[in-house]
C-alpha cells in the first residue's frame, strides 16, 4: 500500500530498517502496518511464512497476535458495560456463579480486578486448551494477595473475562468478538480463536532451538513450532497488521470508528486507558489500563503513549499508539527475535515526520550491539562438587571451563549464568553465586554445588527427608511451560523452568504445598501419586505435570 505523501520518507526510512533487521535473522517473517489516527499510512510484508514451503508473507497473512487479545476483550467486555450487562466493581460471581477461588480475604474478586490484573490469581493453567476448564481449575488455587491491592499478570484472568463475555452474549468468543469488536471496527480479517479453518492463511510459527529443557545455541534455520487449536480470552485472535491497525485507530481517535461512530463512549474509553496498577518484568514503571498498558513517554516529548505486546508459540506482536499525535505502529513476526525496539524505532520516525519528535538514529545491529561486560578474572577458580569438579581460567579475554582434560568457552546467558557448550555440563546452565563481599565463591548446575577455592561457610545442609520423592521432571503437553526440574540444592527446594534459565526457590506453607515466589504469589506446586518413593505428577498453580520417565 502506498504512503500517504507526507509520510512516504518515514515510511521509507521504517522499511530499510525492518529490511536491515530482517537480514540479520529478525523473522522468518514480519508483518507491518504503520497509521495515523485518520487512516491506514502503509502496510508491508517481509520475508516467509513458512520456512519448510518458503512461502512469503503477504500483507493479508494472519498472525497469532497473543496477549493483544487482552485489549480486544477488554474493550468487548466494555462495550457490553455500556450495555448495562454488569458492573466492573461488582464481583464475578454475579455473571458467573460457578467462577470458584480459594481465598482468605474479604474482597472478592471484580470484573474490574480482571481487566487490570489485580485480581491475585494464577499467572496461567497452560496444561489444558479448554479456557473452561482453566476457569474451573481455578478452584484448586488460591489468591496471592486481597484482590486490587497489587498487580500480577495474570492469563487466566481473561479466560475468566472470555467465560463472562460468553455467558451474557451466548456466544462463543470467535463470534461474540464478531459482533462485539471485529464487525463495528471493519476488522474483517479477524477471528477470536486459533482453528483449523484458516490454518492456510495462518502464518507458522517458529523457534530458534529444539530444546525445552536448556539453554541452547541459536540453530542456523528455525524450526517449525507446534501448532495447536485453541480459543481463550486471553491470547487466542489471529489478525493481520492492517486489521488491527483498524483497532489502533480507534484507539488513537479516543473511542471512535473509522466511520465516525462511537465504538466507546468518552468516558467509557477514558476506564479503558485509565492508570490502574504499574506493572514489573519487562514492562515496568508502564501503568496498567483495561488490557492495555500506558506511559507518558519521555522520548516523545511526554506524549501519552499506549502499547500491546504479545506471545504465543513461535510468535510476537507489538502494538504501540501515541494518542496525541495520532499515529501508530503494529508488528507481527513468526518467531522469538523482537525487542521493541523496531515498533519505537518506527514510532519516533513517524513521529519526526510529523513534527512531534526528533528524528531517531537507526539502532545498532545485533552484530554492533554492545554487550554487558563482564569482568572475567573475578571467575577464575577451582571449584569442586561431590562427584565432579571443573576449573575457570581466563584466555585472550573469554572464559575457558575444563574438565577431565576437556575444555570451552563459557557463553553467557545473563548476570552470572553461562551456557557449557560441553557434553556432560551442556544439560543447563552453570550459574555462580557471591557472597557478601560480591566475590563469586561457587557454582550451580541443578542441584549440583560446586564450592570455589574462595568459598567459607558450611558444606553440609539439612532438609526434610521427604522432599527426595519430589526430585525429577516434570512434563505436560502445555505449549508455553511444557516441563520443568525440580532439585536440591544447599538444603532448599528449587524449581527450574522457562528452558532452564530460571531457578526458584520453593517455600513449603503446609499441607504438602510450596510457594513459588514472595508471600503474595497464588503460584503454588504439590506433589502427589507416590510410587516406588518418588512422586509421578505434580499439581502446579491448577494445572497437571507428570514426571517424565527416568527422571
Amino acid at each position: 500500500m502506498p504512503a500517504p505523501q507526507r509520510f512516504a520518507k518515514a515510511v521509507e526510512r521504517i522499511d530499510r530498517f525492518l529490511i536491515q533487521r530482517h537480514e540479520e535473522g529478525l523473522g522468518p517473517g514480519l508483518s507491518l502496518a504503520l497509521t495515523s489516527a485518520r487512516e491506514l499510512l502503509a502496510t508491508r510484508a517481509y520475508g516467509v511464512s513458512n520456512i519448510c514451503t518458503q512461502e512469503p508473507v503477504e500483507c493479508d497473512t494472519l498472525f497469532q497476535i497473543g496477549s493483544i487479545t487482552k485489549p480486544i476483550v477488554a474493550s468487548a467486555c466494555l462495550r457490553l458495560f455500556e450495555q448495562g450487562k454488569f458492573d466492573l466493581h461488582a464481583p464475578v460471581t454475579e455473571v458467573l456463579d460457578w467462577f470458584v477461588v480459594k481465598s482468605r480475604f474479604a474482597s472478592p474478586v471484580t470484573i474490574h480486578h480482571l481487566l487490570t490484573h489485580t485480581s491475585g490469581l494464577v499467572m496461567m493453567i497452560d496444561t489444558t486448551p479448554s479456557s473452561a476448564y482453566q476457569v474451573w481449575s481455578l478452584r484448586t488455587t488460591e489468591l496471592g494477595f486481597e484482590p486490587g491491592t497489587k498487580f500480577s499478570y495474570s492469563n487466566v484472568g481473561y479466560n475468566v473475562l472470555q467465560c463472562i463475555i460468553e455467558a451474557i452474549t451466548g456466544l462463543k468468543l470467535d463470534n461474540a468478538l464478531r459482533a462485539l469488536v471485529f464487525e463495528p471496527l471493519g476488522m474483517n480479517s479477524s477471528y477470536g480463536e486459533v482453528r483449523c479453518s484458516e490454518y492456510g492463511r495462518l502464518a507458522k510459527g517458529h523457534m530458534w532451538s529444539p530444546y525445552r529443557d536448556r539453554p541452547a545455541p541459536r540453530s542456523a534455520m528455525p524450526i517449525v513450532a507446534n501448532w495447536y487449536e485453541k480459543s481463550e480470552g486471553c491470547a487466542s485472535v489471529v489478525t493481520t497488521a492492517a486489521d488491527l491497525a483498524a483497532f489502533l485507530r480507534m484507539l488513537l481517535n479516543h473511542g471512535i470508528a473509522d466511520d465516525g461512530t462511537a465504538f466507546l463512549q468518552k468516558e467509557t474509553f477514558d476506564l479503558m486507558t485509565g492508570s490502574y496498577a504499574t506493572m514489573d518484568g519487562f514492562f515496568a514503571g508502564k501503568r496498567q489500563g483495561y488490557g492495555i498498558m500506558t506511559e507518558v513517554s519521555e522520548t516523545h516529548d511526554g506524549h501519552r503513549m499506549v502499547l500491546a505486546g504479545g506471545e504465543n508459540l513461535g510468535f510476537e506482536a507489538a502494538m504501540y499508539g501515541d494518542l496525541d499525535a495520532g499515529l501508530g505502529v503494529v508488528l507481527f513476526n513468526n518467531s522469538f527475535d523482537m525487542r521493541w525496539i523496531e515498533t519505537q524505532f518506527a514510532m519516533k520516525t513517524l513521529g519526526a515526520e510529523n513534527g512531534s519528535v526528533s528524528l531517531p538514529e537507526p539502532p545498532l545491529s545485533l552484530d554492533e550491539e554492545p554487550s554487558a561486560e563482564t569482568k572475567v578474572d573475578e571467575y577464575a577458580d577451582a571449584f569442586a562438587g561431590n562427584s565432579r569438579a571443573f576449573t575457570i581460567r581466563v584466555e585472550d579475554g573469554q572464559l575457558v571451563f575444563a574438565t577431565g582434560g576437556q575444555s570451552c568457552t563459557l557463553e553467557k546467558l545473563y548476570g552470572d549464568c553461562f551456557r557449557v557448550p560441553l557434553e556432560g555440563f551442556d544439560h543447563a546452565m552453570l550459574s555462580f553465586g557471591r557472597d557478601q563481599e560480591g566475590r563469586v565463591v561457587e557454582a550451580f548446575q541443578l542441584g549440583e554445588w560446586f564450592p570455589g577455592g574462595r568459598y567459607v561457610g558450611p558444606r553440609s545442609f539439612p532438609y526434610p527427608p521427604t522432599w527426595d520423592a519430589f526430585v525429577g521432571s516434570y512434563s505436560s503437553y502445555a505449549p508455553l511451560v511444557s516441563m520443568f526440574r525440580i532439585f536440591i540444592r544447599k538444603g532448599r527446594l528449587i524449581c527450574q523452568s522457562f528452558t532452564g534459565y530460571v531457578d526458584q526457590e520453593l517455600t513449603e506453607i503446609g499441607d504438602g504445598r510450596f510457594r513459588s515466589g514472595d508471600e503474595t504469589s497464588p503460584e503454588t506446586l504439590a506433589f502427589d501419586c507416590i510410587a516406588g518413593a518418588r512422586a509421578l505428577r505434580c499439581l502446579a498453580s491448577g494445572g497437571e505435570y507428570h514426571r517424565l520417565s527416568g527422571s
